[in-house]
């Protein structure tokens, strides 16, 4: 279908006519020439009239270029189809911008080196826009002839998803690269790329309503009775320091005691479709924060991934099943912006954008304040001021943790 592109309205005249599409429906008809091979085709039709019509110097052009584009075409057609490709990752779970090893075992049958192949569609997908050009995810200068050669490659994923998400391609536009020669590959073993998790310094203070020694969820808290003494952890406040165990030990020593069981929480992610993938995947990567966060210090979650809900397991189980969830996200978000509704009598967080691209999260905690159910209170993640620093001070109390270090 042909599409119709706007007139720019920026610029001078000269330059709008330059890039103004005044016939879109023609299109189909000479999108051969974008390929640099249908150029060499018009050159050598060309070189035939003239040499039938004007000079015999036409055939002489028309040989020539008629054997560029056969040499051009026929190796890599070859090339592709005469060696054998798996490809694998060295993990199978990643995160965003982490150093991802990929090994490619190539067996090539043909009794001569093979130049120039490459391998798309991959590790290929990044922030950008679809129109940025893309970049080959493995790229082979030489391949021995008649032996296996195995390489290895280091790189960094840009965004989460499931990969491949689509079909990796062995290309070769070897020696000329007026064509490129294509096969799907068959042999990949997938990786999963999550989003990535930023460090946020302490912990929640929701907490729940039963005692600790009950009920599912429970942890520690800093106003119960005393339960004993244990080494200090990053994230514990001064104020649990047993300095008389400190001075005997050497070592910082916390006092440990009861708190309150720590509350179910539900965390909603606004996925829905954005123009901007940028605002998107920061959105992410806010809730993965959060998420992994809130695992860590044993919360129970209920997690809201646009149509999708779970309850989050224990252990490193519930941060995989968290970390897949927001993987699956597409690039662009989901169709449907669908927010559940928070319930008054649970603890919630909810993660969306805010006006001007930031991460907003509103947290509401019924159990601050029985008269005050509606209560909640709001985070601002400034994109401009990098998420880095805005989620380290993400929760409001103090934890004290460099003045014990």
């Amino acid at each position: 279908m042909a599409m119709a592109h706007d007139v720019p309205m920026g610029g001078s005249l000269a330059a709008r006519l330059l890039t103004t599409d005044f016939c879109p429906w023609a299109n189909r008809f000479v999108y051969w020439l974008k390929e640099p091979v249908g150029w060499f085709v018009l050159a050598t039709a060309i070189s035939v009239i003239v040499g039938v019509y004007l000079a015999p110097i036409g055939w002489t052009l028309a040989a020539s270029l008629g054997s560029v584009i056969a040499v051009g075409m026929v190796w890599p057609a070859i090339a592709v189809r005469a060696v054998s490709c798996r490809l694998s990752p060295g993990q199978s779970h990643v995160h965003e911008g982490d150093p991802c090893e990929l090994r490619l075992a190539v067996r090539n049958r043909l009794p001569m080196p093979v130049w120039g192949l490459a391998v798309e569609g991959f590790l290929d997908r990044r922030i950008a826009s679809d129109d940025a050009a893309a970049v080959p995810t493995v790229a082979l200068a030489f391949v021995r002839a008649l032996a296996t050669s195995t390489y290895h490659f280091t790189i960094r994923p840009e965004l989460r998803g499931r990969y491949p998400d689509g079909d990796a391609i062995l290309t070769c536009s070897f020696p000329f690269g007026i064509w490129t020669a294509k096969r799907k590959l068959r042999d990949i073993s997938p990786v999963t790329v999550w989003p990535k998790v930023y460090p946020i310094a302490g912990q929640t203070a929701m907490t729940g309503r039963r005692a600790a020694e009950t009920g599912e969820g429970n942890r520690t808290g800093r106003a119960g009775d005393f339960l004993g003494v244990r080494e200090y952890r990053r994230g514990d406040c001064m104020r649990q320091v047993n300095w008389i165990a400190t001075a005997r030990s050497g070592d910082l020593v916390v006092t440990q005691r009861s708190g309150p069981q720590c509350p179910s929480v539900e965390v909603i992610v606004d996925a829905a479709r954005t123009r901007d993938r940028d605002q998107l995947a920061d959105r992410i990567r806010v809730a993965a924060s959060v998420l992994a966060n809130l695992h860590q210090a044993s919360v129970p979650l209920r997690v809201y991934v646009g149509q999708r809900c779970f309850h989050v397991r224990r252990g490193w189980d519930g941060f995989v099943q968290m970390m897949d969830a927001l993987a699956e996200v597409p690039a662009d978000g989901f169709e449907a912006r669908q927010l559940s509704k928070q319930s008054g009598q649970r603890a919630s967080i909810t993660i969306a954008s805010a006006h001007g691209g930031d991460v907003a999260v509103c947290i509401s905690d019924p159990a601050v304040n029985h008269r005050l159910a509606g209560g909640h209170s709001h985070r601002m993640i400034r994109r401009d001021q990098g998420l880095a620093q805005g989620l380290m001070e993400f929760w409001t109390e103090v934890r004290d943790a460099n003045l014990v270090a």
